[in-house]
């Protein structure tokens, strides 16, 4: 069986019922963070680490997030903040990551 992939973000995005997160790189330590906010920005649990799999599974570990498109979604926006921070470059939540910044610094 072969399924051709598709999603279109306007047609197809749920909101997660339980809450969102906010997704930064702390500029001082390095590390990366998440905050999970039910409503106006406001975080009521925030978690630190180093990697996105160490974030994602304590996520997940924690009950937090049980929404399985909320938990891909939190995968791939965390991976890319993880690269970004290795890469010495700027993570902006859900944008592209500007990868021509990084080609000119080699």
């Amino acid at each position: 069986r072969v399924i051709k992939a598709g999603y279109h973000p306007i047609k197809h995005f749920k909101m997660d019922k339980k809450g969102y997160w906010l997704i930064r790189i702390n500029p001082e330590t390095k590390d990366l963070e998440v905050g999970f906010c039910k409503k106006n920005n406001i975080i009521e649990i925030k978690i630190i680490g180093k990697t996105a799999e160490q974030i994602y599974n304590t996520i997940i570990r924690e009950g937090i997030t049980t929404d399985p498109q909320h938990c891909g979604y939190l995968g791939k926006e965390l991976e890319k903040a993880e690269i970004a921070k290795r890469l010495g470059i700027t993570y902006v939540q859900d944008a592209p990551l500007d990868l021509k910044k990084f080609m000119h610094k080699l």
